[in-house]
């Protein structure tokens, strides 16, 4: 099987959406697949600020269009793939095209703040997403052979939505890396970790009103952010000048590194209003850290509730620290919820997501030829 896996991320392990191709690529040369990666620094040159988002489809377009001749498979992420798809459909008729999600944008979206915009700005933002980002999304998604998901709920709305059929659609929960496993010491830990991008659809907002209760509360507990995004003073800025000398942010991490300091925290705090999978939360749990979460992505496939993590309503400050608070409370609850959690992670490896994934590709290379 001769494969293009082509993106519009930078091709840099330590951001969330860029590892899954950079993982999925060795597993599956490993099982006889001929794979050519694309990258955004695989493609042409974008243009400056907005136009960069939409030359995306057609500068995507092009690079595949220039390596993708001899394929059986094209697997564009995201909206991206919808100029190609539609090429392809004329000029590549026997080529298997998938739509491979991180997570659906107008879910993404709407877990975002809108509030600081003018209303002007909110109009026309919701427009630029409606009728150009969405719009792609759904016609890669309606035009691919196979749309692979990340998680399952997402993959059941595409269906529920009539975008795709059951059999046209797969999810594939990511692996995680061999440095979170192993058996890390349980007991003795302390303190509270979030790991992402610090702003309003990971929660950021609870996290902060969370955090600064627990901490005025407790004087020795601390709260660290990893990869927030944002400069440390700005993140540090959102915290009560009472507790901001206990909130670290700690410098982009590599896979190894993030692992190295996981390992000595108790506790994985992300409130997240939603995700197309987060792979970060299966890091955590892998890595032995006790999860307080939402029911989304991750956390709506891999967490069940009061057996290896705490599950709480989106944007509930209150039931968030009642669950934080529970574990920093019961040590052996926290143990127990953290063995659970590292043996329920035990399956994702990215080999298995591989071979699942070579599966769909097999599922969508006979849809398109039969």
């Amino acid at each position: 099987m001769k494969l293009v896996l082509a993106c519009s991320f930078p091709r840099d392990e330590k951001l969330g959406s860029s590892r899954t191709p950079l993982r999925l690529e060795p597993e599956l040369v490993r099982l006889g697949v001929d794979v050519v990666s694309l990258f955004v620094e695989d493609l042409p040159a974008a243009p400056p600020g907005r136009a960069t988002e939409l030359s995306a489809p057609l500068r995507m377009a092009w690079a595949v269009e220039q390596r993708a001749a001899g394929a059986d498979v094209v697997d564009i992420a995201g909206g991206d793939g919808i100029a190609y798809f539609r090429y392809a459909r004329v000029r590549r008729p026997r080529q298997a095209l998938v739509a491979r999600s991180n997570g659906l944008w107008d879910l993404a979206v709407a877990g975002e703040d809108h509030s600081r915009k003018s209303p002007l700005k909110r109009v026309a933002s919701r427009l630029y997403q409606e009728q150009l980002i969405c719009r792609w999304e759904r016609g890669a998604i309606r035009a691919s052979d196979m749309a692979v998901f990340l998680s399952r709920a997402d993959a059941d709305e595409v269906v529920r939505r009539r975008w795709k059929s059951r059999d046209g659609v797969g999810a594939v929960n990511p692996g995680v890396d061999a440095y979170f496993r192993g058996e890390p010491e349980l007991a003795d830990r302390k303190d509270v970790a979030f790991v992402g991008s610090f702003f309003h659809r990971k929660g950021s907002d609870v996290a902060v009103s969370v955090m600064t209760e627990l901490m005025r509360e407790r004087p020795s507990l601390g709260f660290t952010l990893f990869g927030a995004g944002v400069p440390p003073e700005a993140a540090l800025a959102l915290f009560d000048s009472s507790v901001r000398a206990r909130v670290r942010v700690e410098r982009p991490l590599s896979a190894r590194e993030l692992a190295a300091k996981l390992e000595r925290l108790a506790i994985f705090l992300f409130p997240t209003r939603y995700e197309g999978f987060g792979i970060v939360t299966a890091e955590a749990m892998a890595r032995g850290l006790a999860v307080v979460t939402t029911q989304t992505g991750a956390g709506a496939d891999l967490v069940r509730d009061g057996e290896n993590g705490l599950i709480v309503p989106v944007g509930a400050v209150a039931e968030t620290k009642t669950a934080v608070a529970r574990l920093l409370d019961d040590e052996p609850l926290r143990v127990r919820l953290a063995r659970a959690a590292m043996d329920s992670t035990s399956r994702l490896t990215w080999g298995h997501a591989a071979e699942q994934l070579v599966l769909l590709y097999q599922q969508a290379l006979s849809r398109r030829r039969r």
